[in-house]
């Protein structure tokens, strides 16, 4: 474009002759447009400071604004900087043509360790080291497990008939 073809279009942006404005980094430092309730970024840059110039076309002057920012998984990296500069993103995908709130993007840092009681025998086999990994070794342990699982149901299986034997035993005393 002409720098005159340029100055024009300017003009026409500043007096809001447009409803929505499509501009590449270069041309958005130029523009300050008031009322911006809107910036949707195609693809983050490769520059920071590109970025939060861009989406600080919004919301000026204690006014709201929204900042749409499409990217792919690749791109995690560039999402997580730009969050080490104070951006709060909320993770947005499209499911059957309806835009829906997705996962937190940072739900395993911000997981707990689950503390469920194991059996001391179970956290014995499981902490138990081994000298040399052997071919099957996990499918032992496993094996382990579940014979120990067993003889528990077992167990509690005699445990209950024993009980209910009892229990009709003084039932036929009364």
């Amino acid at each position: 474009i002409t720098p005159r073809e340029r100055k024009r279009i300017m003009r026409q942006v500043q007096n809001l002759e447009f409803q929505y404005v499509v501009a590449t980094d270069l041309a958005a430092r130029g523009i300050d447009i008031e009322g911006v309730s809107h910036v949707i970024n195609a693809e983050i840059p490769d520059d920071l400071d590109f970025f939060i110039h861009r989406v600080g076309r919004t919301g000026r002057n204690n006014l709201n604004g929204t900042a749409i920012t499409l990217y792919e998984p690749s791109q995690e990296q560039a999402i997580a900087d730009i969050e080490k500069l104070g951006v709060v993103f909320e993770p947005k995908e499209i499911k059957n043509g309806e835009i829906v709130t997705t996962y937190d993007r940072n739900r395993r840092q911000k997981r707990e360790k689950s503390r469920e009681e194991l059996d001391p025998k179970m956290l014995a086999m499981i902490n138990k080291k081994k000298k040399t990994v052997k071919p099957g070794y996990k499918k032992k342990m496993q094996w382990e497990i579940d014979k120990n699982n067993k003889a528990k149901r077992k167990l509690e299986r005699r445990q209950t008939t024993r009980t209910a034997r009892k229990n009709k035993k003084n039932s036929n005393k009364a």
